[in-house]
């Protein structure tokens, strides 16, 4: 995704989602494994579709993994992408949004336009607000669960520091003593995200934790257990339709506060 001006607003990045709130610039058509919820704060967003057709927009919900662009530049905007394996994802996905039409995700877009606030979020505690409310214009309860489960909870405390050593999933299996394929079962079920992905999203916090202290993205890449810095990107352009190379320099990092 190759903007034709800097992202220079906040990239908030939470597990199974990352919101955007700040300027767009012009983008080649492209796709990503997310679904994507587009919030005007003013001026219409240009999107177009693979077919050629475009409509300005004041909001709109894209599919995962299917093409489109904005065809033009635009001051102030909301961009929420949703991993479809996520809890909210899940739930997205039973809306029936898989449509390739700009003018069906317009269509779809219309419940987002009374959620938005007086001004672009600056803190944590604004984007989720925001994202729980666009979420719950769709129909979709945001709320995740409290894991329970006391192997759960333990992998949970285990896994930040254990990113640079055997994180497959029967290795992590054996840390809580249980089967692989229980793990894999209760994880989902009680953090609302599957175990992989949400070791992605580890990964891709504490590098984002590196760039924003100003470390390079190879040094970031490296500390947060990717092979280098076109291994993150790869990743971070799949699930979010952009790479870090391309937020690093201008945007401000949000991340979730700790505990």
């Amino acid at each position: 995704m190759a903007a034709t001006h800097p992202w220079r607003g906040c990239l908030f990045l939470g597990p199974g989602h990352l919101l955007y709130a700040g300027p767009l610039g012009e983008t080649r058509l492209h796709a990503h494994h997310s679904f994507q919820m587009v919030l005007s704060f003013g001026e219409p967003v240009p999107l177009g579709d693979v077919h050629g057709h475009t409509r300005a927009c004041m909001a709109a919900v894209i599919p995962p993994d299917t093409p489109h662009a904005v065809t033009g530049t635009t001051s102030s905007a909301v961009l929420l992408h949703v991993d479809p394996d996520d809890l909210a994802g899940r739930r997205l996905r039973t809306l029936g949004l898989d449509t390739n039409t700009v003018a069906d995700w317009q269509r779809a877009g219309e419940s987002l336009v009374p959620c938005t606030p007086a001004a672009l979020p600056r803190r944590w505690l604004e984007s989720e607000a925001l994202m729980k409310d666009m979420l719950l214009a769709l129909r979709v309860d945001a709320a995740r669960p409290r894991p329970t489960h006391p192997a759960v909870r333990r992998l949970l405390r285990l896994l930040p520091d254990a990113l640079e050593g055997d994180v497959s999933l029967g290795a992590l299996a054996h840390q809580v003593e249980l089967s692989a394929s229980r793990l894999s079962h209760l994880f989902r079920a009680e953090v609302g995200l599957a175990l992989r992905p949400y070791i992605l999203w580890l990964r891709i916090h504490r590098a984002a934790e590196h760039v924003k202290a100003g470390a390079s993205l190879t040094a970031a890449a490296h500390a947060a257990g990717f092979t280098d810095s076109a291994h993150l990107s790869h990743v971070f352009r799949r699930m979010f339709g952009l790479s870090p190379s391309e937020v690093s320099s201008e945007v401000e990092w949000v991340l979730p506060p700790p505990g």
